[in-house]
């Protein structure tokens, strides 16, 4: 219940405030809104591996933090790309059990 309350407290601030701080400051606040980011203490979590089965694919639906990282960095470079304040940006890993393949971003507000 915490964890949901947070979670949309959270979603609605960035929507109501996003806008108004860009209008003020020229400042960009955009939601990224990952399935699970692959990190060490994620990883160990699931059990530090995958289990060797060939149907387990919950490693190939955690976000390498670099992809976020680098398409924020798009972001940057280029405005243009930019989502627009107050937005939320859905993150999908693309299937690849190694971590490679990137990921996929999905405006979603």
């Amino acid at each position: 219940l915490g964890y949901g309350s947070a979670k949309a407290a959270t979603h609605h601030y960035l929507q109501s405030f996003g806008p108004t701080i860009h209008d003020e400051t020229d400042t960009t606040a955009v939601g990224i809104l990952p399935l699970m980011i692959d990190t060490p203490n994620n990883r160990a979590m699931l059990d530090g591996d995958d289990g060797g089965s060939g149907n387990d694919d919950r490693y190939s639906k955690m976000v390498n933090p670099i992809h976020i990282a680098n398409e924020i960095g798009d972001w940057i470079k280029q405005p243009h790309l930019r989502p627009h304040s107050g937005s939320l940006v859905k993150v999908i890993a693309k299937n690849r059990r190694d971590g490679s393949g990137g990921a996929a971003f999905h405006l979603v507000r």
